[in-house]
């Protein structure tokens, strides 16, 4: 209590300040994780914040039905092609217009990964003003649970299944956050909803470094439709990517990465796999490739994470 009377934020509940603009019930499926976050982000950041987004598992909530709303946010919706590309628009006319408010892109892996990528490259190039926030359930969940960019290795989709000539996807994920942080934004960071206190950190990290200009945030939110898993495993699901190293949460500062989460003992990937369905055909030479990608992707961003002051540039035969 001491620390909170300083002004210092130290519990999840401290981080909702504001309202849940939410209607009790929406039309997301039991045990989505995505209106948890839908819920949780407007209590962190306010509800003057502006949200434009695509075609996606959110839209028709965001959007609401014929002439009903399920919130009292603004939204304006988009095509998947140019979600950054309107982000930018509208960030750029409320501050010619002098208006102060925060523009929220939020979109799935599907726009932020694949379809939108290339604007949302540029966007994060030219460090425009707002807060892109990709929710990663690692495929096409609203159009038939096909494969994305962010699907992992072995995972079964409409367009990866399991029969006789196919085990689920044949190649590994992309690593988008990574991706985001070497545009060297003004931030960058990975999160997940088992862990509250790192993503309200997160958030509002991301609302201070918009005034610098772009920042990005690639959050963990499985489905339990496409998945394959039990409604009420959710947050456990996203606990084991973190204690497996499946989803590491860190972020970084312009270029700079630094982990946010240490798992000291990581527990091998099946713990995190079995309560999955998508992943239950997988064998232990399967897990072991899951594995392997998950070890180097976790030595490489420790890599970059080392501190600045250890790192040396290397030297040409010719020096």
């Amino acid at each position: 209590m001491t620390e909170k009377k300083k002004g210092k934020l130290t519990k999840v509940l401290d981080y909702l300040k504001h309202e849940d603009p939410f209607s009790k019930g929406v039309a997301f499926c039991p045990g989505c994780g995505l209106e948890l976050l839908l819920r949780f982000i407007p209590q962190v950041l306010g509800n003057d914040i502006v949200i434009t987004g695509t075609p996606s598992c959110s839209a028709p909530v965001l959007l609401g039905q014929n002439n009903q709303s399920w919130h009292t946010l603004s939204y304006f919706g988009t095509l998947m092609t140019g979600a950054a590309a309107n982000a930018t628009g509208l960030a750029r006319y409320y501050r010619k217009a002098g208006i102060k408010n925060t523009v929220v892109c939020f979109n799935g892996d599907g726009t932020a990964a694949d379809i939108g990528f290339g604007n949302l490259s540029g966007a994060a190039e030219r460090n425009e003003p707002f807060i892109y926030i990709c929710y990663d359930n690692e495929g096409y969940m609203n159009t038939g649970i096909q494969k994305s960019g962010t699907t992992p290795y072995g995972a079964t989709t409409t367009t990866t299944p399991l029969g006789s000539a196919s085990k689920g996807k044949n190649l590994r994920r992309m690593n988008l956050g990574l991706k985001m942080a070497m545009h060297k934004i003004p931030y960058a960071a990975t999160a997940t909803l088992s862990d509250l206190e790192d993503l309200a950190k997160k958030l509002l990290k991301a609302k201070e470094a918009k005034e610098r200009g772009f920042a990005f945030l690639h959050i963990f939110a499985p489905c339990t439709t496409g998945w394959g898993y039990a409604p009420e495993n959710t947050i456990e699901v996203c606990r084991r990517a973190v204690k497996t190293n499946y989803f590491p949460l860190w972020e970084a500062v312009n270029g700079k990465i630094r982990m946010t989460k240490t798992v000291k003992k990581p527990q091998p990937v099946s713990t995190y796999t079995e309560l999955i369905k998508k992943f239950a055909h997988l064998n232990e030479a399967d897990l072991q490739i899951l594995q392997d990608d998950i070890d180097y992707e976790y030595c490489m961003l420790g890599g970059l994470s080392v501190l600045e002051g250890e790192c040396q540039l290397p030297v040409s035969s010719e020096d």
